[in-house]
């Protein structure tokens, strides 16, 4: 089954990151960007006007410019048409403050974005892997 992820993160470089180590488990997902938490609601907002399928799962910076992944957490987790969304949280503040927001706020997870490339391709097979084979993947991501 292919899944839709897309990753909301306004770094290029961070992007450019994920996309080659998400290319290099060689899965038949599709990994997309938005670059920041405005353009992300103006997607999902698009999708659901234009009766079109929804991701699978939202990679969610927390600080990016024009609207951040806080505000755009609370949007998702409060609208009826996208609160069943599946939100991991992956920013480099490793707070604990923004952990438990986060959370109390319906992510299903929070990941702190690794400091090594091959950190980053496990986590990506890690989170494929739990899609691919649980429907209730997101209370037993564990790392």
């Amino acid at each position: 089954m292919q899944m839709k992820i897309l990753m909301a993160d306004d770094d290029l470089d961070d992007q450019l990151i994920a996309s080659i180590a998400f290319k290099r488990l060689n899965l038949a997902h599709s990994l997309d960007f938005v670059d920041d938490g405005q353009e992300l609601m103006d997607y999902l907002y698009e999708k659901i006007n234009l009766i079109q399928s929804l991701p699978d799962l939202i990679l969610l910076d927390f600080n990016m410019p024009k609207k951040d992944g806080r505000i755009a957490l609370e949007e998702i987790k409060n609208h009826p048409k996208l609160q069943h969304l599946s939100v991991i949280i992956f920013s480099t503040s490793n707070s604990e403050k923004d952990m438990n927001y986060a959370l109390s706020k319906g992510a299903d997870k929070y990941i702190v974005k690794p400091s090594k490339y091959e950190d980053l391709v496990e986590i990506f097979r890690t989170i494929c892997e739990e899609l691919e084979s649980k429907p209730g993947w997101r209370y037993s991501i564990s790392y």
